[in-house]
């Protein structure tokens, strides 16, 4: 049987080389020669070695288009009717490692679990074990007859939870794909704490695969009570406010303990009032009653003291509880003025002054300003800088632009205004932007996005005059901000990389525009500044299992360390260098030519949510059926499982494929000489 059998028709193609090779026969003149008596005796011996590799190309050629024409139609591999019961299944256990299963002794559960499972199969049926956390449901054994059930233990005695987040819609969204087909009808066997807070946000997206059933075990408790640190918030006056939540009232009397560059700064006691009046915590996952909702405290903590620079800040709670993964939280705090670096063609410029004027107006967050000409710009006078400010990206040279180039890759904002010499700048900063040439005619604006932050007063945007301004078309992946009557866009925001340039498409130049003297300039180019420092700021925080952005590029070079000083990431590995997803809480240090910086990791706080799923939301699950099957080989009870033996009859014809070439080189290069020898 095939899957294709229509694809066997390609087995006429068999005639082409066959018709070639009649054709490549030799066929030598004869000359009248006067005597044979100096021919050596030996040539017919290797005439007739040519003919054998002639035939042997020949053999390998057809073999290989037969082995393709059979790899596309799928031939079905059927086994022993007998060694498959009738009723046989595939039992695929499925097992949640998320960072909820480390509470109390869920995991120890886990091993007695499978036992049953296992225990419970019939001859005949099969295993598949599968570890699920976060985005990775990894298949560790698949397709197991069950007398192999010993090695199923033995690597599930090995595993261990992870600090990541599951979530049970992506799980049976993947799950055909993991599955794999043709299989077995299943029984899918999910072993979990059957977590509140792991449930999708739309419903449907529980809906079984195609013949499966799924099949509960709860290794959760009854009464789930825990404590965690639910969020860390710093203020302008060195002061932080952490907050604590309780799945239950807490019998442990604990503390706060704040941790900063390695070293205790401070230590308070956590107060929780009883449970009577008090309000369920609202967040994302949470469903409890108000009997047994999530509750939140906060301690403050004041004058901190702490000195200017970045600081590593841990919060914890001590003694820790039964579920220590969740009693720390990791942040940064920026203790120094964020410094911005102004570039401009001089100190007493009138772009600086504009510049200088609306950026020092801003009081939260209070921003140090230093200027530096267009030709000093360098890589090193980039390190540390919150925020660029170019007032012409025409006046920088080829260095500059390739140092502002990597610092924007690595994560830096960049604040540009184009003019009329901008177009003949080679940088990734203008890559895919199209400025043409100058219009003289007047113009106003017409369009402004008011929802961005930077846009918050669009109606006094309508009132600056433009006498002239350059005719600018943007990149497809560019958000224009605000444009004009002719269509041409003022300010333009693009991404890079990890970070973030904004373009004013208008010099600030009286002759241009009178944006500069115009009110709304002050309180634009402030709000542009807040918004840019404040995407730098974002960028630090991430949690265990998302992707991060690196700032790394393959130019730039950098290094990547764990919060255990163990390399993750390095630029000759074969994982993108811009991108990494982080597999325990902690800080993650980045080293690049830019500098170093540090990224805080955590977990994801609704794995500290350990409610446990209603058992109306169960049974609204169990009554789901299974999606239509779309593979017609799908196994039937009572029929013998097949196997397609498509792909490797693919990797033989591949292997086939490569001998003919080496085959053909040989024997080609043979003919060529026995011709210049004649």
């Amino acid at each position: 049987m095939f899957l294709a059998p229509a694809m066997l028709a390609g087995l006429l193609a068999i005639a082409v080389p066959i018709w070639l090779h009649r054709l490549a026969k030799a066929n030598p003149t004869r000359h009248p020669f006067a005597s044979l008596m100096f021919l050596q005796a030996s040539e017919t011996q290797r005439t007739a070695r040519r003919t054998l590799r002639y035939w042997l190309l020949l053999a390998l050629r057809v073999a290989f288009l037969v082995l393709l024409v059979l790899a596309f139609a799928g031939p079905l591999l059927s086994p022993d009717a007998a060694s498959i019961a009738p009723d046989a299944r595939l039992h695929a256990i499925v097992v949640d490692r998320s960072l909820s299963m480390n509470y109390g002794d869920r995991w120890r559960r886990v091993q007695g679990t499978v036992d049953t499972v296992v225990a419970e199969a019939r001859p005949g049926d099969q295993l598949t074990l599968v570890a699920a956390s976060g985005r990775r449901f990894e298949v560790l054994h698949d397709r197991l007859p069950l007398r192999d059930a010993g090695v199923l233990r033995a690597t599930l005695q090995k595993l261990e939870p992870s600090e990541e987040r599951l979530d049970y819609g992506l799980l049976m969204t993947t799950a055909s794909s993991w599955l794999t087909t043709p299989r077995l009808p299943t029984r899918l066997h999910l072993v979990t704490d059957m977590q509140q807070s792991a449930s999708p946000l739309r419903f449907a997206d529980l809906q079984p695969p195609a013949a499966t059933q799924i099949h509960f075990h709860d290794v959760g408790d009854v009464s789930p009570a825990n404590t965690f640190i639910a969020a860390m918030n710093f203020t302008g006056d060195a002061s932080a406010a952490v907050k604590i939540g309780a799945t239950a009232q807490p019998t442990l009397q604990q503390s706060v303990v704040l941790n900063v560059d390695g070293k205790e700064v401070a230590r308070k006691p956590v107060e929780f009032p009883p449970r009577a009046g008090h309000a369920p915590l609202q967040g994302e996952g949470v469903s409890a009653t108000p009997d047994n909702a999530t509750r939140e405290v906060e301690v403050q903590f004041t004058g901190l003291a702490l000195a200017d620079g970045a600081h590593r800040v841990i919060a914890s709670l001590a003694p820790g509880d039964g579920f220590a993964a969740d009693d720390r939280l990791f942040t940064l705090l920026e203790q120094s003025r964020p410094r911005v670096l102004l570039v401009s063609r001089g100190s007493n410029s009138d772009e600086a002054a504009y510049f200088t004027a609306a950026i020092g107006s801003l009081t939260s967050p209070r921003l140090s300003i230093e200027q530096q000409p267009a030709e000093a710009l360098t890589g090193r006078r980039l390190n540390g800088a919150a925020l660029v400010v170019e007032a012409d990206v025409s006046t920088l040279t080829s260095e500059a632009l390739l140092a502002l180039d990597e610092y924007v890759a690595g994560g830096g904002s960049v604040l540009m205004t184009l003019a009329s010499g901008s177009a003949a700048r080679q940088t990734r900063l203008l890559a895919g932007l199209r400025i043409g040439e100058v219009v003289t005619t007047a113009t106003r604006i017409t369009q402004v996005q008011a929802s961005h932050p930077v846009l918050r007063d669009s109606g006094d945007w309508h009132r600056i005059r433009f006498f002239r301004h350059l005719r600018v078309m943007a990149a497809a992946d560019d958000k224009v901000l605000v444009a004009l009557e002719d269509g041409s866009p003022l300010l333009i925001e693009r991404q890079i990389g990890a970070g973030r340039v904004l373009l004013l498409a208008a010099p600030l130049d009286r002759t241009w525009n009178d944006l500069a003297i115009h009110p709304l300039f002050i309180r634009f180019i402030a709000d542009a500044a807040r918004y840019l420092i404040g995407q730098n700021a974002a960028r630090s925080e991430a949690l265990v299992g998302a992707p991060v952005l690196t700032g790394l590029t393959a130019d730039a070079g950098g290094q990547i360390f764990d919060p255990s000083g163990k390399r993750v990431l390095a630029l000759a590995a074969a994982t993108p260098a811009d991108r990494f997803v982080p597999t325990q809480a902690g800080f993650y240090e980045v080293r690049s030519n830019a500098g170093q910086r540090w990224i805080a990791v955590n977990v994801d706080r609704r794995e500290s949510l350990l409610d446990r799923m209603p058992m109306a939301v169960l049974q609204r699950w169990l009554a789901l059926r299974p999606q239509a099957s779309a593979v017609a080989s799908e196994v039937t009870p009572g029929l013998p499982l097949q196997r397609s033996l498509g792909y490797p009859l693919l990797l033989l014809a591949a292997l086939l494929c490569l001998a003919e070439l080496l085959v053909a080189n040989h024997y080609l290069g043979v003919r060529r000489d026995a011709r210049v020898t004649s």
